[in-house]
């Protein structure tokens, strides 16, 4: 029997993105010898129901299935290293409760080495926001407004949980911020001089980040392909991914944002010419959510710390299988 063909690279080593290829990789990678494509089927059918259909874009770390007979579940594997923390999850959701989608754990299925855990979850219409960019002439004023819109309510997710502070033991914080010192230490030592002065005003800054701003639940993942949106209005429908959720200073996901505000093309990031209005639109929409006469400049100051830090530590970095920052990257 031939075997499903992996990833394709082009002559120029770029990776041309296949659903067959990322299923496979998926389970070359993670299904060891005791999980199989068709074992991962046959458990959503026997919990959801039939029919079963890839979604589209797969992660790295999980092969997912939308199924039931109205196609209105999804059926999750994810791999050991990326288990949900289910407590995380329910949290995520009662802050959340516009953006997440109910979620519920069911075990595992494969041997202890190699274990794929399994998540059911209420569909959420919308597509990946990557895939409802439209970069045509004729398109670009449709566009516009639904990124408008898109960013209105990103402001929104984020006013969120700046209104629904976590409380974290003071020595895991301390801990955390001497991390987080160390990261950006070895940044300064291997970064191009380009970016040292980035890296020196947010090691500057650090202490007032832990100092003034409340720790909440932020998405490690906050990414174009993790924001889920109607592609007719552009309104955000859900939020995904919430493997690397933890309890940190408010903004260190906030480069999730930029996200949002350009393209990648030839491996590299383009800003859209209207990206510094979307960013005044997400301060107006954030500081009105959350009571703008309440943030001081020392704050907000505090908080473009904060984003830069995240920034930082999610770009300038290569991650290992358990999400461990290990060496840096020479942009």
């Amino acid at each position: 029997m031939t075997s499903t063909p992996s990833q394709k690279l082009t002559a120029w080593g770029t990776v041309i993105y296949t659903l067959e290829g990322a299923i496979q990789d998926f389970f070359n990678a993670f299904g060891g010898s005791s999980v199989t494509k068709s074992d991962c089927d046959a458990k959503a059918a026997a919990l959801v129901g039939e029919p079963l259909i890839p979604v589209p874009i797969q992660g790295h770390f999980s092969y997912t299935v939308v199924a039931g007979p109205n196609q209105a579940q999804i059926v999750q594997f994810r791999a050991a290293q990326s288990k949900l923390d289910i407590d995380i999850l329910n949290l995520a959701m009662a802050v959340h409760p516009d953006f997440l989608p109910k979620c519920t754990y069911h075990g595992h299925i494969g041997d202890e080495t190699s274990p794929l855990h399994v998540y059911v979850m209420d569909k959420r219409e919308g597509l990946c926001h990557f895939k409802t960019r439209d970069s045509s002439v004729e398109g670009a004023s449709a566009f516009a407004a639904r990124q408008s819109q898109t960013v209105r309510d990103l402001a929104r997710f984020f006013a969120g949980a700046w209104k629904q502070p976590q409380q974290v033991a003071p020595a895991t914080a301390e801990k955390m911020q001497q991390d987080i010192e160390n990261d950006l230490k070895r940044l300064a030592e291997n970064l191009p001089d380009r970016f040292q002065a980035m890296v020196k005003q947010v090691r500057a800054g650090l202490p007032n980040v832990f100092a003034l701003l409340p720790f909440v639940l932020n998405n490690g993942e906050l990414s174009e392909s993790s924001i889920l949106v109607d592609k007719d209005d552009g309104r955000i429908t859900g939020i995904v991914d919430w493997a690397d959720a933890e309890m940190s200073p408010f903004g260190l996901s906030l480069g999730g944002l930029e996200a949002l505000l350009g393209h990648s093309r030839k491996q590299k990031f383009y800003f859209d010419d209207n990206a510094e209005q979307l960013r005044c639109e997400f301060r107006r929409v954030f500081e009105a959510e959350v009571g703008g006469t309440a943030l001081s400049d020392e704050v907000k100051h505090a908080i473009r710390v904060a984003r830069m830090a995240g920034m930082l530590l999610t770009w300038c970095f290569e991650y290992d299988h358990d999400m461990v920052r290990q060496k840096t990257i020479v942009l």
